[in-house]
């Protein structure tokens, strides 16, 4: 290993510049300015999947009030928020493909109800779902779903959700996933209904404030960790350039399978190591873009602007003036065809003109895989951070991303400057979002059984048809 620089020594090391990091960076500061802290970004822009333009938020990540963490973190900054209030005619109407004719319907309907009987399972206490404990999402949507078109919805919500193929993750682990990151419900309105009401911020705003009130932390660029050396007293960091860097604790705020390309030694514990994938499993990512108008043509077409096709996964709204947004969801390596497969499939719903808008811009995120046990407590002096390897209220959102940042910055607190660490920041990085045990009888289990499949297959077994 190469010979450490004085000027590599830090108190505290962040790997990852994301929202989670940043917000690690920023309590650390808060704390005690003396900290000699740095934050090591593998690439030259910080941020994260926080990416914005003169158009809008790429990727609008909305959040609501009861997101807590972040919520404060923006008041407190003076961050301005915009609630999410799109008026329109009563006479435009969205362009689904599950809406409209007969057989969209009810593919609609038992969809309802399949989403339903996920919530309800999200409320069952540990170990009542032993059942599902082996079973694949694939299979239990295959089993509960009747159309083809509920199914395809389903499976696409469970990669966009969880990062992983239903095929790959089993009923259990995606019931925990929605469970942290507040409820399928509150899901599919974040990342596909968008409703009014939602709040909306500047990330580069954030940004810029964030980085005002941490002025003496040290940001290294285009840097990536490929190796951590753990010892009893301080942790050695080799980046892709090997240099060298020790401090006291070291944080993790990238996401787990990130983690799972760095060489640690000793090595991970076997209960934090994951079997690698089939190299040969395609692998999908995310697109996000923004299209400007000389004029709302959905509007003028007959629809809200609210966008979705199945197959290919497209999802569009209405963002603001004549500005449309929308992501994409399509296998890695198609990204220089992903503009004109997104504007001809508008194209096809609302006009000749959506092929040739005013600016287009578009920028592709790696979908973080939830498929884990999230993890809570440090490894002796390495610090779990990051919305999707942390355990935090909103796994996998901007305000799990947040909350994991102060877990993170409170518990390199307790290795460098424990006498600074108050019952306050312990409470406050608890999850205020508890759901309530209802009664479950028997008659509702019942009733949330049965959908337009088990139906179905009862009259075929009943009638020998």
């Amino acid at each position: 290993m190469s010979q450490t620089n004085s000027e590599n020594k830090f108190d505290i090391l962040i790997i990852g510049g994301g929202l989670s990091g940043l917000t690690s960076a920023l309590r650390i500061h808060q704390r005690d300015p003396s900290l000699h802290v740095a934050l090591m970004e593998a690439t030259y822009v910080i941020g994260g999947q926080l990416r914005s333009n003169h158009l809008g938020e790429l990727g609008a990540k909305w959040i609501t009030e009861d997101q807590y963490h972040i919520y404060t973190l923006l008041k407190d900054l003076n961050v301005s928020l915009r609630r999410r209030n799109i008026e329109q005619s009563p006479a435009l109407k969205r362009y689904w493909q599950l809406d409209g004719g007969i057989f969209p319907a009810l593919a609609k309907y038992e969809l309802k109800r399949y989403t339903e009987e996920l919530e309800l399972m999200l409320e069952y206490r540990a170990g009542e779902l032993k059942r599902s404990k082996n079973t694949s999402m694939h299979s239990h949507i295959c089993r509960r779903l009747f159309f083809r078109m509920s199914r395809k919805f389903m499976l696409n919500l469970v990669l966009l959700i969880s990062g992983c193929e239903a095929c790959d993750i089993v009923v259990n682990d995606f019931i925990n996933v929605c469970r942290t990151s507040g409820g399928i419900g509150r899901l599919i309105n974040l990342f596909i209904e968008i409703p009014n009401g939602l709040l909306e911020f500047s990330p580069q705003e954030l940004i810029t404030k964030m980085l005002e009130h941490m002025e003496y932390v040290h940001i290294i660029y285009g840097h990536k960790v490929s190796e951590i050396f753990q010892y009893r007293e301080h942790v050695d960091v080799l980046d892709s350039q090997n240099i060298k860097y020790t401090a006291q604790a070291i944080i993790l705020a990238i996401p787990w399978q990130q983690i799972q390309e760095i060489q640690f030694h000793p090595p991970l514990p076997l209960e934090l190591q994951r079997a690698p994938r089939n190299e040969n499993k395609t692998k999908y990512v995310l697109t996000s873009f923004l299209a400007s108008y000389r004029e709302a043509y959905w509007q003028k077409s007959g629809y809200t602007g609210q966008y979705l096709w199945l197959e290919p996964f497209l999802m569009a709204h209405h963002y603001h003036n004549n500005i449309i947004y929308g992501h994409y969801l399509h296998e890695e390596g198609i990204e220089p065809l992903v503009k004109s497969l997104i504007l001809h499939k508008l194209a096809e719903a609302f006009g000749e003109e959506m092929l040739l808008p005013l600016v287009y811009s578009q920028h592709t995120f790696e979908l973080p895989a939830l498929d884990h046990a999230p993890r809570t407590t440090p490894w002796n002096r390495v610090i779990w951070s990051s919305s999707a390897s942390a355990g935090t209220c909103y796994r996998g959102l901007l305000g799990g991303a947040v909350q994991s940042g102060y877990r993170a910055a409170m518990n390199a607190l307790l290795i460098c400057r424990p006498q600074l660490v108050t019952w306050q920041d312990i409470s406050e990085i608890q999850c205020s979002l508890n759901f309530p045990l209802r009664k479950r009888t028997f008659l509702k289990r019942w009733l949330s059984s049965w959908n337009l499949y088990s139906i179905a297959t009862n009259v075929v077994f009943t009638y020998n048809l």
